[in-house]
């Protein structure tokens, strides 16, 4: 029988790329608080994070698990979920990452957040972006100090606030009580989807402090382009919107992801092939994310948008230049 945590909070890191991990470690071993235990849950990676982890095994509570099998490169829900079962019920959880870093007072905001009366299901930091070299490279756009569910949902869908995965800490009464990570194939939208479905009651809080800086580097992934992949990307897309859709109440939130779809349909018109946009078309229309006629205008008026968009592109080229 598990015994429960003596700490609050559960910092759980999915783990393959060991690139950027010693400054991962190094950045919670700083923390002014430490009052967390860390869960580090190894993808199969061949690399040889236990070294790592040995270095770091007095300064920090270190509960790690190496698993047999690579989960992460073909679900990477499910590998987040199960870095999470690795938790011994620690009442707030924090998906990081194995190449992020978080600033010294990070966790000490956070518990000093929560002790100030009103509690949260989901709590966010402010963010930046740093290189290969920890240098920030851009700041990110900052949170109001508390946001809606549904307001978040639209904002991010117009671009209006930067959003990733290891800014966040949600409470597990939240996790348990919708069914954890909101799974889309290729975990694409998945965190938008839970992070709105966690914040639905309360709103997100943001917490003033300490910040989170996420990396942009070589080693992230790189956006693959082809057109099948980019084909595969908006028809989850399309499952995105219509569970959206289901989630708010069409009445409240159709018309706004109608105009998604088809600024969605405009980015992407000099990528697809006119019979893949139908594809997608199709789909959106049976799925009630987007109507039959405006799909028809839409292909109709196909060459037009694409001349357009390439235009533009030319113009912000010269306009860089």
């Amino acid at each position: 029988m598990n015994i429960k945590n003596k700490y609050d909070l559960a910092i759980v890191i999915p783990a393959y790329k060991i690139d950027f991990f010693d400054s991962v470690l190094k950045s919670l071993a700083n923390q002014t608080n430490k009052n967390f235990t860390v869960y580090i849950g190894i993808d199969a990676s061949k690399s040889d994070f236990e070294s790592i982890i040995d270095r770091y095994s007095n300064n920090l509570d270190i509960v790690f698990k190496r698993f047999e099998n690579n989960l992460g490169g073909k679900d990477l829900v499910a590998q987040w979920s199960r870095c999470i079962e690795l938790t011994n019920g620690e009442p707030w959880i924090w998906l990081f990452s194995d190449d992020d870093m978080m600033e010294s007072t990070c966790v000490e905001n956070f518990y000093q957040e929560t002790a100030n009366g009103v509690v949260y299901d989901l709590y966010h930091f402010d963010i930046d972006a740093i290189d290969e070299n920890d240098n920030v490279i851009f700041e990110c756009r900052r949170f109001p100090e508390v946001l809606s569910s549904i307001d978040f949902y639209k904002k991010k869908e117009n671009d209006d606030i930067d959003c990733f995965v290891v800014e966040y800490i949600f409470s597990r009464a939240i996790y348990e009580k919708t069914g954890g990570f909101q799974k889309f194939d290729l975990a694409w939208g998945s965190d938008i989807a839970t992070w709105t479905k966690f914040s639905y009651e309360k709103g997100i809080r943001n917490i003033k402090g300490g910040k989170v800086y996420w990396r942009k580097s070589n080693a992230n992934i790189t956006p693959n382009r082809k057109r099948e992949m980019v084909k595969r990307k908006f028809l989850i897309n399309v499952d995105y919107y219509n569970w959206i859709n289901r989630f708010f109440g069409r009445d409240r939130i159709a018309k706004f992801n109608e105009y998604v779809f088809i600024r969605n349909f405009v980015f992407y018109s000099v990528v697809l092939t006119r019979q893949q946009l139908k594809e997608i078309s199709q789909k959106a229309v049976s799925l009630n994310v987007a109507p039959l006629w405006k799909t028809e205008w839409l292909l109709a008026l196909l060459p037009l948008i694409r001349i357009a968009k390439i235009l533009k592109s030319k113009m912000i080229k010269k306009n860089i230049q």
